[in-house]
């Protein structure tokens, strides 16, 4: 059985999330209200960046990454992507976050960043303004980072897609594609799809090598 395994990064992968992390850090403005708007289907995530980061009026990559360097990953995702890369299975990290600190992150915790594939948003700084470059240009359902049609594009050449997510970007993909759902405990994930039969509540990666295990044995 060929498995594809499509995997969120923050909050995920990391404890916390970056994106927040950040905002919390380099504004006092209330960007929580627009993930409440995404949250009603008011605006979709690309809509969302632009607002949130457009609150933080003054930073430097400095700033950025000496918050960053304070981001943790799940110490259970190492072993979990060394069994992977081991048992030769696609996977794949889907970000709406930004490449630039997703592979600092990486690289701090020993992980190559240039052998794993990542399509996730970027950003820059123009007169210590963000700007924002995403990895969708154009989206129906106005996401940053499509991570839908990146599921679709994937799902053809694989038996099954195993996703792994905890947020309101892992919503559609993970319901329309997946065969398989991990969703963080407790997360905007788990809650919205709690009765869908393909949803498996996480806490660690222990848990969904030793389900992939048992599957790829059958």
């Amino acid at each position: 059985m060929s498995l594809a395994i499509c995997c969120d990064f923050d909050g995920t992968i990391t404890l916390t999330d970056t994106g927040k992390e950040l905002l919390d850090s380099l504004t006092d403005k209330d960007w929580r209200s627009i993930d409440q708007l995404v949250i009603k289907g008011e605006i979709g995530t690309r809509a969302a960046l632009i607002e949130q980061w457009g609150m933080i009026e003054h930073t430097t990559m400095e700033e950025i990454f000496s918050i960053v360097d304070t981001i943790e990953i799940d110490p259970t995702f190492i072993d979990f992507y060394n069994w992977i890369l081991k048992n030769n299975i696609y996977f794949v990290i889907l970000s709406d976050g930004f490449k630039n600190y997703i592979k600092r992150i990486l690289e701090k915790h020993s992980i190559k960043s240039s052998e794993i594939e990542i399509k996730s948003n970027d950003m820059r700084l123009i007169n210590n303004k963000i700007s924002l470059r995403f990895q969708t240009n154009s989206c129906e359902h106005d996401c940053a980072n499509c991570k839908h049609s990146h599921v679709l594009n994937i799902k053809d050449n694989f038996d099954k897609v195993v996703y792994i997510g905890d947020g309101l970007s892992d919503i559609l993909p993970a319901r329309e594609l997946a065969d398989y759902i991990f969703a963080r405990k407790n997360e905007d994930l788990a809650l919205k799809l709690k009765s869908d039969s393909r949803l498996i509540e996480f806490s660690n990666f222990v848990e969904i090598q030793k389900f992939l295990e048992e599957l790829i044995s059958m």
